[in-house]
């Protein structure tokens, strides 16, 4: 049986407007936007390791130059070398050469005994030099 045009159930359903909404291009928009604010967004790294320098009376500034190694040590007594954690056995592996700068950045609140077994890898190495990252005692 076919259905002629003039079928008044047919022609209902063609006039009958469209109830759902399209989203796509709000979907789009939303897309670009958040394209745009990752793209021209500010990313810093925030530095974890914030510590409290230990103060010295008899401290010397020495030029810190881009390719020497800083070890930071935080009061927990966690190792960290460009914001990596280390063990205290790991630092061998960095100390290669007599002529390279070898600097310790550790918080006052630190083991003296950590800094003691750290020191020793340096000695097993035959490094002389080991610089202390501090900050001048204000004199009295």
């Amino acid at each position: 049986m076919l259905i002629s045009p003039m079928n008044p159930k047919k022609s209902k359903i063609h006039n009958k407007p469209l109830e759902m909404v399209n989203l796509i291009p709000m979907i789009n928009l939303i897309f670009l936007l958040l394209i745009f604010f990752m793209l021209t967004g500010v990313v810093s790294r925030k530095d974890s390791n914030e510590i409290t320098r230990p103060e010295s009376e008899f401290g010397r500034q020495v030029e810190i130059e881009s390719g020497n190694i800083v070890f930071t040590i935080n009061k927990e007594n966690e190792i960290f070398y460009e914001n990596k954690k280390l063990n205290i056995e790991e630092i061998s592996n960095f100390i290669e050469s007599k002529k390279q700068k070898y600097i310790l950045d550790l918080d006052q609140e630190s083991s003296i005994h950590f800094f003691n077994r750290i020191i020793k890898k340096f000695k097993e190495k035959n490094i002389e030099k080991v610089f202390v990252k501090v900050v001048n005692k204000e004199n009295d």
